[in-house]
């Protein structure tokens, strides 16, 4: 398969990317893109790279060789910090959130910074509510308390609160009950709704070929197919010949 080429409204683009973790050689010259408002799938087994992808454009991880693009600027190597700044929002496998701050104290890690008048602090407060209203009602209450499915509407209502262009969000729905799932799985419908560009990493195929518009499949640290969603489904060869479905 050749190697897909970014369009030139690649609002994240990424290029030969090849990343290490000491000396164990995780990524292979991975290249992939997402367009602006797009929702992009990447599928693979466990240990093939996905979270190493994430991590490697969001700064978390220093590619050896290769090229990260952020809305058309080089950003290789820039602290995550600064990418977060520029408009990218990172929701990590393990959610990270604060576990004895309170709901509110999470949400203001990201509310916090400067520019923000009071006025649209408010507003995104109000939005996230609106999306997660179980947030609203747990304002109060310590992020660690909360299940494990609030605590993943935390993870992605916190990187919701910088206003974010694109979302890597790494296996939202892993551990989650069905109905926790379904919630989450009308979350990324609505932030794609409201123009927000999502590289979504998830072991839930059916989940993903119905969120995304393109997917990416990994196998050992490269990439090895790349189509629409709509080509392909759950039954497909190249679903059973990389995942194993």
């Amino acid at each position: 398969m050749s190697a897909p080429q970014p369009s030139a409204e690649a609002l994240v683009s990424v290029s030969n990317i090849h990343t290490h973790y000491g000396k164990s050689h995780i990524l292979h010259g991975v290249t992939l893109h997402v367009g602006a408002g797009e929702v992009v799938g990447l599928l693979g087994r466990n240990g093939v790279g996905k979270s190493t992808t994430l991590k490697t454009i969001m700064g978390l991880a220093q590619p050896s060789q290769g090229e990260v693009k952020f809305a058309g600027r080089a950003v290789t190597g820039l602290p995550a910090h600064k990418l977060a700044r520029l408009g990218m929002g990172y929701v990590p496998e393990d959610r990270r959130i604060f576990r004895f701050l309170t709901v509110m104290e999470n949400l203001r890690t990201g509310l916090d910074r400067r520019g923000v008048t009071a006025q649209r602090k408010q507003e995104l407060l109000d939005k996230v509510f609106a999306y997660f209203p179980v947030l609203a009602e747990r304002r109060h209450q310590p992020g660690g308390t909360l299940s494990g499915g609030e605590q993943q509407m935390l993870a992605i209502a916190r990187a919701m609160m910088l206003e974010p262009r694109i979302i890597l969000l790494d296996e939202p729905t892993e551990g989650l009950m069905p109905r926790m799932v379904s919630q989450i799985a009308q979350i990324i419908g609505a932030l794609h709704r409201d123009g927000v560009a999502i590289l979504l990493v998830e072991q839930n195929v059916p989940l993903t070929l119905q969120a995304s518009e393109r997917i990416y499949i990994m196998e050992k640290g490269m990439v090895r197919h790349h189509c629409a969603a709509s080509d392909i489904n759950v039954n497909d060869e190249a679903i059973r010949q990389y995942l194993g479905v």
